[in-house]
């Protein structure tokens, strides 16, 4: 069959540009480390990669939401532990005063058990690093309890609560959410669980101690066991409390756990689909340039022979 010499040149030249177009694609890649330059070079794959971007993406702030709420459970948990102990203590200083005191034994007692009675108030009244009060309910701006203590015996002062009784969650996955703070009205105030108001109560043995005579002295154990069952009462509601918090912390590191390895398994995806195979393209590389220079010496060679000046 004879091939005229226009057919031969374009056809060489053809060919000579699409391994140059090769080359400067596969130049681009090395250099960008990207498998694809343009969506139009795999739609398919461009559509997977924008899928697992965005399931990445929403995954990484469900992470962002888990720690946050560990955290924050966290610092709660810390903080109720502290309630826990500020509680025990002034339950040992009222089991451990006895109605026959003398005036001095008790006004340490009542001195004591006013330091107590100002840390549970300071504990109520939380906040965590960013300013927020952890018990407010969602008015995290406002300072949920008051009591200045220092009530007329045989009364306390009562506490006031000017929080709010919705409690906070965070979104940690699709669909699923986990409590993030508490209210201790079942702890400190009455109508809750413990049925009492706990500071009032304090407040009222505070008050009371130093006093030898009626109407204000603590004159039988009965009142001093009242004041103790009003603890444990507390201690009671605090116990639910705090056992809410260890479910919550505990389902939070296993939903953690989950997260990551998803994370990993759906980075490493999007990392294959990207990511250039460097070492291949590099030997794919060579091998094109060897054959471009192959086929521009053989066009060169060629088209110098005469003989194509007779052919066409």
């Amino acid at each position: 069959m004879r091939i005229d010499s226009v057919t031969f040149f374009t056809a060489n030249l053809s060919g000579i540009r699409d391994g140059q177009s090769a080359i400067a694609r596969l130049n681009e890649q090395i250099a960008t480390g990207q498998n694809f330059l343009a969506p139009k070079d795999d739609p398919i794959a461009t559509q997977k990669i924008l899928d697992l971007g965005n399931r990445i993406a929403s995954r990484s702030q469900y992470a962002t939401n888990q720690t946050k709420a560990e955290i924050t459970l966290k610092y709660e948990s810390t903080v109720l532990t502290e309630v826990e102990s500020a509680l025990k203590q002034a339950r040992a200083l009222i089991a451990g005063t006895s109605p026959s005191f003398d005036s001095l034994s008790r006004s340490i007692q009542a001195q004591q058990l006013r330091g107590v009675f100002n840390h549970l108030l300071g504990l109520a009244n939380s906040q965590d690093p960013s300013g927020s009060y952890i018990f407010a309910g969602d008015m995290t701006t406002t300072r949920p309890f008051a009591n200045a203590g220092g009530g007329v015996p045989p009364a306390g002062a009562a506490t006031a609560y000017a929080g709010s009784a919705v409690t906070r969650d965070v979104e940690v996955d699709v669909g699923r959410r986990i409590q993030v703070s508490d209210n201790l009205n079942t702890v400190y105030q009455a109508g809750g669980g413990a049925g009492v108001d706990l500071l009032q109560t304090l407040d009222e043995a505070i008050v009371r101690l130093p006093v030898n005579n009626p109407p204000g002295a603590i004159g039988n154990q009965s009142t001093l066991d009242g004041y103790i069952q009003t603890i444990d009462n507390a201690l009671n509601a605090l116990a639910g409390i705090q056992y809410r918090i260890a479910g919550a912390q505990t389902e939070l590191a296993d939903l953690k756990a989950t997260t990551t390895s998803l994370l990993t398994v759906e980075k490493n995806s999007l990392s294959d689909l990207q990511l250039l195979d460097q070492a291949s393209a590099i030997v794919q590389l060579k091998t094109r340039q060897t054959t471009l220079e192959a086929a521009e010496r053989a066009y060169a060679m060629t088209s110098s022979l005469s003989l194509f000046s007779f052919l066409g």
